[in-house]
């Protein structure tokens, strides 16, 4: 059996395409599936399928965007990488603060979501307790994500084919069982509300871009990633259109707002009585935990990288010599999360808030990222595929409406941080390598950037 092969920087080559498939779409079906079909429904009604029908054949070219990038470009830096190589160092640091804190400020939603469905097997008050509960959730996902990119990868793709079995067994048992006279009316709060629906709904596929970071750790990526990215999308796509129908067809309009958020076990009981829906916030829960560990992993890299390139303090770069987990950037997550859920408690808002404040920067970051994308790729179906996407991207962003002041304020602090606190970028990193079954790898603390 050939050796695992070793980056420069630390990180190991692991990745095949079963495993990307698994990090693919453990990045994007979580509440995607389990929570935001029911705010979709709730917002627009039976209008709201044309949302997720929109933003379903959207995705592929969108993700496809991503994938090529991530194999002409492979770098745990993900986007602020392909827009570094497109608009220089200055853009590229700006776009790599502007994405990590919108990562920080977006994944604490995982965590919370996994909370809900907790609270409907274990009493949980709302408010603050719950949002301790969702903070402890991302906490337990980084412990895990400290074990490494391979063993986790085989753990999740284990517990992810038995989710998606019994999420097609429930989709399949509930559909017979719906009433199509809950379609009508098409839109009770006016066509308008699919624009509401829209922004909402792509918070589900905030996730095809998380790939990105772990570039560096897979294997033969001109092969791997088109492959994985066809499977993940088909999957995901059929997926979240068959949860959104029956979320439609089954779920009466008049039933109570925190039952229709938690639409999984809601549609269970409807159709199989309340302890058969008890084992569905079980499975709710494992499935959101499984998401939640890829948006760690993701984000654990993004940190790792922008303290490699002299953006963020040396010492988050260093790399376990055993699991070959950057485990100096997954334990700076525990601060990260820890501010932004306490910041959210202090306000006394939600996770609805956190999806307002991240949506619109998402979308800004991914605009940056498709223009990008024009400079760096070539051919005409790719190109086309971009202007597309970049077509899409302009006429969705007004809907956001008050996500965009929340990602100018991110922005802005970003371009701040840049301009009056610049550091060194490093080239390329050359590691140390520390002894002992746990020891770690450093990145090193000069070389400035000869651009």
């Amino acid at each position: 059996m050939q050796p695992e092969a070793r980056q420069p920087s630390g990180l190991r080559k692991t990745l095949r395409t079963p495993g990307l498939i698994i990090h693919y779409i453990t990045s994007v079906m979580g509440v995607g599936i389990l929570i935001i079909p029911g705010h979709a429904a709730e917002i627009a009604g039976p209008a709201s399928l044309l949302a997720w029908l929109a933003l379903i054949v959207y995705s592929y070219p969108f993700a496809l965007i991503f994938a090529r990038l991530s194999v002409r470009h492979p770098d745990s830096r993900g986007i602020a990488s392909f827009v570094e190589h497109a608009f220089g160092p200055y853009w590229g640091k700006v776009i790599a603060l502007f994405l990590l804190f919108t990562l920080l400020i977006a994944n604490p939603v995982l965590g919370i979501a996994g909370a809900r469905y907790l609270s409907k097997l274990v009493a949980i008050p709302e408010g603050s307790m719950l949002l301790l509960a969702g903070y402890l959730i991302m906490s337990g996902s980084i412990l895990f994500n400290l074990l490494g990119l391979k063993v986790s990868t085989r753990v999740q793709g284990v517990v992810l084919g038995t989710l998606i079995a019994f999420l097609v067994l429930v989709v399949s048992m509930a559909l017979p069982q719906g009433d199509p006279g809950n379609l009508t009316p098409v839109a009770p709060n006016g066509w308008l509300a699919i624009g509401s629906a829209l922004i909402v709904c792509f918070f589900g596929f905030i996730g095809w871009e998380n790939a990105a970071p772990v570039a560096e750790e897979v294997i033969a990526p001109e092969r791997t990633f088109p492959r994985a990215i066809f499977w993940a999308v088909l999957l995901v796509g059929l997926l979240y259109f068959a949860m959104a129908l029956t979320v439609v067809l089954v779920i009466p309009p008049e039933v109570q707002y925190s039952d229709r958020v938690t639409v999984f076990s809601t549609v269970l009981g409807i159709i199989s009585g309340h302890e058969v829906a008890r084992v569905g916030n079980a499975v709710a829960l494992v499935l959101l935990l499984l998401t939640t560990n890829a948006w760690v992993l993701g984000t654990s890299r993004v940190v790792y990288a922008l303290s490699r390139d002299g953006i963020l303090p040396a010492s988050l770069s260093r790399v376990s010599a055993r699991t070959g987990a950057p485990y100096a950037a997954l334990l700076f997550l525990l601060l990260g999360y820890g501010i932004v859920v306490a910041a959210v408690a202090w306000a006394g808002k939600d996770e609805a808030a956190l999806i307002t404040a991240s949506s619109a920067a998402f979308m800004l970051i991914f605009l940056a990222t498709f223009v990008s994308a024009l400079r760096l790729l070539r051919g005409n179906g790719i190109r086309r595929c971009i202007w597309l996407v970049i077509a899409v991207t302009i006429v969705i962003l007004p809907f956001f409406r008050e996500s965009l002041l929340f990602a100018a304020l991110v922005l802005g602090l970003a371009f701040s941080l840049v301009h009056f606190f610049p550091r060194k970028r490093l080239r390329g990193p050359r590691p140390e390598h520390g002894g002992g079954s746990g020891g770690a790898v450093h990145a090193p603390t000069s070389s400035a950037d000869a651009r």
